[in-house]
């Protein structure tokens, strides 16, 4: 224990005024030199601790800004440190700030230009002896998007940019385009040339800055096609036909009324009557010529075609013949261009189109009769010069749907399988496209009613056979196909357990009845079709075996892919039958005797066993390849 110097001085007899000089200088030392708490207790018994200067670490730190957002190239507003606590004796941030930003390393202050685009997060750790905190902040920069005053509101702006990149700011533009900022009419300039009579060709002058709005101004182009000899009268120009007899430069090729060779149709091409109108005519050949122009006049209707072949067909002009259900006469001329210039047009000549029947009908199958199958087809009377069949189903007033064709055949199933019901008696019409162009409603033909089938009867199992064993768990079972079904449902019962497999094939692996079949054990099965959305129970139940030895031989089901073609030969379109343990898309490549590809698609399973195939094949023989994933089979076909 550390004895008082005072009591040491009286224990060694000293005079009193030696003990005094000797405690004064002992205190004077004492408080300028640490004690430990012990020692200050000893001689400090009555000592204040809290007169003491308390040491606190830091903490509730934050920023003025915790998550700041800020644009490339424009100064950020300080953002300011704040904390509780003594005194940090050191700061730091991790990671470096993004270029541009600087940290202040004695406040921790954040200010600057930031340059680059980045963001993320960024930690600053505050110390003193007595602790340390940390803040974690945001920040993101971006760049600015610049925006323009839009001061007449017509989208397009101008003058000195603004910055943003928080959006777009009310009453600007994202382009400085506007050539008329105080005119909402005008925002666009382009240099035009004068076109006065506006047929395409200037005046010869050269371009000038216009500040204009959404269309060219009138008198105007902007595109440098050529020079006008006459820029008052749209009939003359470069590309016109020269008028023989009128005293007028028609073509501006520098010559009054030239004479030069002219063309017209030849004698098995005028005053004819074609059956169709794509019919070709022929014009007699000019050598050396450039090109033809057909003008065919149509009552008040003139259409033109060029092309640099002698020859054309009406359904080639601009605007189209005109359709008629009675006979129409056309005029036809031929010019010549020759030396970069058209001549004049050769003689008229006269030809007539057969009138155009205004609507079609059912032709087979008779009106009135039952289907065999409701994919049969339907066939209406075939129009020559119709460009398109709107096939329309309806039950009594109700519609049920149309099917759009370039082809005067379809089938029930093309309106929609789920709207069909069977043995049901639906009412058909067809309306036909004239020249692209649908006839109104109320030329829709003679209405003919057809009959669906009646349900087709019940599915059931073909393989394995009835009441046969079987040591695998993974065996298939394969149901007979059904045309014109919906979907499949194998009905399993093994006398205690009941489970119903739904699937759109005509097949399941036993391993998918839930929790697998049981070795040992019998199962019944029934399949019941899935017809106008509701299913038609199976009639026959098929037992299988699972033999107490069953295991599992394989992860693969047996795969059945049966194809055949009908009718074979065809003299117009054949289908295909499909009869397979897969729902995988169908592969189809058609190739002619001569090797060279013919058609390729890729049809889902329904599409395939729908779809008319060979309508545009030329009569011979054809290999049909029919591919459903590792499963290939080939066919021979014959079109008459």
């Amino acid at each position: 224990m550390l004895k008082s110097p005072f009591l040491v001085v009286l224990d060694s007899g000293r005079n009193a005024l030696a003990a005094l000089l000797f405690f004064a200088f002992w205190s004077t030392v004492m408080a300028q030199t640490p004690l430990s708490k012990n020692a200050q207790n000893y001689l400090e018994p009555t000592h204040d601790r809290h007169s003491e200067l308390a040491c606190v670490a830091p903490s509730g730190m934050t920023y003025s800004v915790n998550n700041a957002f800020y644009c490339t190239g424009i100064p950020i507003t300080p953002n300011v440190l704040s904390y509780s606590g003594s005194t940090y004796t050191s700061i730091t941030i991790s990671p470096d700030l993004p270029t541009g930003l600087s940290f202040n390393m004695t406040n921790g202050t954040i200010s600057g230009t930031p340059t680059e685009d980045v963001s993320g997060n960024y930690t600053v750790i505050l110390v003193n002896p007595c602790g340390s905190t940390l803040k974690v902040i945001y920040i993101a920069v971006s760049s600015g998007t610049n925006y323009y005053a839009d001061t007449d509101g017509d989208g397009y702006g101008s003058g000195v940019a603004t910055v943003s990149c928080t959006g777009q700011p009310a009453g600007t533009s994202t382009n400085n385009t506007d050539c008329a900022p105080t005119d909402p009419n005008k925002w666009k300039s382009s240099n035009l040339f004068i076109d006065q009579d506006l047929d395409g060709y200037n005046n010869g002058f050269p371009a000038a800055a216009m500040c204009y709005g959404a269309a060219i101004p009138t008198g105007y182009t902007a595109v440098n096609i050529g020079t006008d000899c006459n820029d008052t009268d749209n009939t003359v120009n470069p590309n016109a036909v020269e008028v023989l007899g009128n005293g007028i430069d028609d073509n501006c090729d520098g010559v009054i009324d030239e004479v030069t060779t002219t063309s017209n149709l030849i004698s098995s091409s005028c005053g004819v009557t074609i059956s169709d109108l794509n019919a070709t005519l022929f014009a007699q050949s000019v050598s050396g010529a450039q090109g033809y122009r057909f003008e065919v006049t149509n009552g008040t209707s003139i259409g033109v075609y060029e092309t640099t072949l002698s020859r054309f067909n009406l359904l080639n002009i601009t605007p189209g013949v005109t359709y008629s259900t009675t006979s129409t006469v056309n005029s036809v001329r031929v010019a010549v261009k020759t030396n970069g210039y058209w001549r004049s047009y050769g003689a008229p000549c006269i030809v007539t189109t057969q009138p155009v029947p205004n609507s079609t009908s059912i032709s087979s199958p008779a009106c009135g009769s039952f289907l065999n199958d409701i994919w049969n087809t339907i066939f209406c009377y075939n129009i020559p010069s119709a460009t398109g069949y709107r096939f329309r189903v309806r039950l009594g007033s109700t519609l049920i749907g149309t099917f759009d064709t370039t082809l005067n055949r379809f089938n029930l199933p093309n309106v929609g399988i789920n709207n069909l019901a069977f043995a049901t008696a639906y009412t058909v019409d067809v309306l036909l496209q004239i020249n692209g162009i649908w006839r109104p409603d109320t030329e829709y033909g003679n209405s003919c009613v057809i009959v669906t089938p009646p349900t087709p009867s019940p599915s059931r199992v073909t393989s394995p056979s009835c009441g046969s064993s079987t040591n695998n768990l993974w065996t298939t079972i394969f149901a007979v196909p059904v045309t014109g079904a919906q979907g499949y449902k194998f009905v399993i019962n093994n006398g205690v357990q009941f489970h119903e497999i739904v699937t759109s094939s005509t097949s399941f692996s036993i391993h998918s009845i839930p929790g697998g079949p049981i070795p040992g054990t019998t199962y019944t099965i029934r399949v019941d079709v899935l017809y106008d959305n509701s299913y038609v129970p199976g009639l026959q139940w098929c037992t299988l075996n699972i033999l107490p030895t069953a295991v599992r031989q394989t992860n693969q089901a047996v795969e059945m892919f049966e194809v055949k073609s009908y009718p074979n030969p065809f003299s117009d379109t054949f289908k295909l039958s499909v009869n397979t343990s897969s729902d995988e898309a169908i592969g189809l490549k058609v190739y002619n005797m001569l090797g060279r590809e013919v058609e390729v698609k890729s049809l889902s399973l329904a599409l395939a066993t729908e779809n008319e195939l060979g309508a545009g094949y030329p009569s011979g023989v054809y290999n049909v390849i029919v591919s459903q994933g590792q499963q290939v089979k080939t066919l021979r076909i014959v079109k008459r």
